[in-house]
């Protein structure tokens, strides 16, 4: 059963990336990124993989065949390389990019290595629903990508062997699938609309001094604009549900960033 899971699995992934990878460029993928997914009490965790991938320990390389789980130790340190856009599943969730199994902290962690476009592939959806409006999915885009890189630049989580946490301690990052055990599924956590925001904003960020924080709705005070009212910007964070309306009547992603940080972003 897992091995045709994987080849379905593996099918979805090579055209979805496909579609994304066109409208990218190699300079804009290049940041990686290491994330904190999953954290156990104990000594080892279990993997499967959708492709052949290379299990690198001590020097040494290992094979990983799709279609079983490995049980590995966390004595030591576990990377696991996948071939082909391969995905690594840990728990009931399947990750793009390479996978750390270790031991941090007297405790079993698995950490996601990957580009900083494909982390915001699970990103955006995960803090925005996908069928909001484009212009407000690309400056959510936009502030995550800002505070993704802000995390990585200040090691907030010090001299841990990862950048950020998968979950509101800085960003939602859920992966691409989870695997319904149910219904011998995978569910796709990735949206077409969210890697259009994403691709389409690539290389986009705010300043310097502008860390990227967002709220889903901000406290509002109100300013008199044209014929109505706007709320007060602080100047530090994106109120996500008034994007959306400020979307819906004609703002586009530059203007909502503006609005909230008094800055527009930049390519870098």
């Amino acid at each position: 059963m897992i091995k045709s899971f994987s080849k379905r699995i593996q099918t979805l992934v090579l055209t979805l990336s496909f579609l994304f990878l066109a409208n990218i460029s190699q300079a804009a993928a290049a940041t990686i990124l290491r994330v904190l997914v999953k954290e156990d009490s104990g000594s080892q965790m279990s993997v499967a993989v959708t492709q052949p991938s290379v299990l690198q320990v001590s020097g040494q390389n290992r094979r990983l065949d799709p279609g079983r789980w490995y049980t590995l130790p966390t004595s030591t340190v576990n990377r696991i390389v996948p071939s082909n856009n391969g995905l690594v599943q840990v728990g009931s969730t399947l990750y793009p990019g390479e996978m750390e199994i270790r031991s941090w902290n007297n405790k079993a962690v698995a950490v996601n290595i990957l580009s900083l476009e494909e982390y915001l592939r699970s990103v955006v959806p995960s803090e925005m629903p996908a069928s909001w409006h484009m212009d407000a999915l690309m400056a959510q885009a936009v502030a995550a990508r800002s505070y993704a890189i802000n995390t990585q630049r200040q090691r907030k989580w010090g001299d841990a062997p990862y950048d950020l946490v998968s979950d509101t301690r800085d960003q939602v990052y859920s992966g691409f699938y989870r695997y319904d055990a149910n219904n011998s599924q995978a569910v796709p956590l990735i949206h077409p609309r969210s890697d259009q925001a994403v691709a389409s904003t690539a290389g986009y960020m705010l300043r310097p001094g502008f860390k990227g924080y967002y709220r889903a709705r901000l406290q509002r005070n109100w300013v008199s604009w044209g014929n109505g009212y706007m709320p007060v910007s602080d100047g530090q964070h994106l109120d996500q549900e008034m994007s959306q309306q400020m979307a819906k009547l004609g703002w586009n992603w530059v203007q909502i960033l503006a609005w909230w940080y008094r800055d527009e972003p930049i390519k870098r």
